[in-house]
C-alpha cells in the first residue's frame, strides 16, 4: 500500500509510539522506497515500528512537500529535537501559495466563537 503513494510526508515511531523520524517523499518511489531507504539502516530498522503517513497529490510541486514537511515539524514541536536535521521555515502565506492555486491576499485568524461579525462584542 505504502508503494501507491508517491507524494507525502511520513512519520516513523517506535513501539512506545514516541516519534523517531519525519521526513518526506517525492515521486521516485514514494514512500515506500523511503521507508525501504531508512530500514537499510540497522539502527532505523530495530525501532522503527509504525508509520503515518500524510499522503500529498502526486502531481503536487517538491516545493509544497518540502513545506508540508516543515509545517508538520512546528505543529509537533520538532525543530530542536531531532539534532542536526532541519526542516524548511515557511509562513502561512508561503504556505497558501504552495498549496493553493493562488495566494491568500491576507491571513486573518479564525472568527472567535459566538461571533459574526469579526468584533470582540456579539450582536443582540
Amino acid at each position: 500500500m505504502l508503494d501507491e503513494v508517491l507524494a507525502g510526508v511520513y512519520l516513523a515511531v517506535d513501539a512506545d509510539g514516541r516519534l523517531r523520524w519525519l521526513g518526506k517523499a517525492h515521486r521516485d518511489g514514494g514512500i515506500g522506497a523511503r521507508l525501504r531507504d531508512h530500514l537499510r539502516h540497522l539502527e532505523r530498522a530495530r525501532v522503527f515500528t509504525g508509520v503515518f503517513v500524510v499522503e500529498a497529490d502526486a502531481f503536487s510541486p517538491p516545493q509544497a512537500i518540502e513545506a508540508a514537511e516543515g509545517r508538520a515539524a512546528d505543529a509537533i514541536g520538532l525543530r530542536s529535537l531531532m539534532g542536526t536535521r532541519r526542516w524548511p521555515t515557511v509562513t502561512q502565506a508561503q504556505w497558501l501559495a504552495l498549496v493553493t492555486s493562488r495566494p491568500g491576499r491576507r491571513v486573518v485568524p479564525p472568527r472567535r466563537h459566538g461571533n459574526s461579525n469579526g468584533r470582540d462584542d456579539v450582536p443582540d
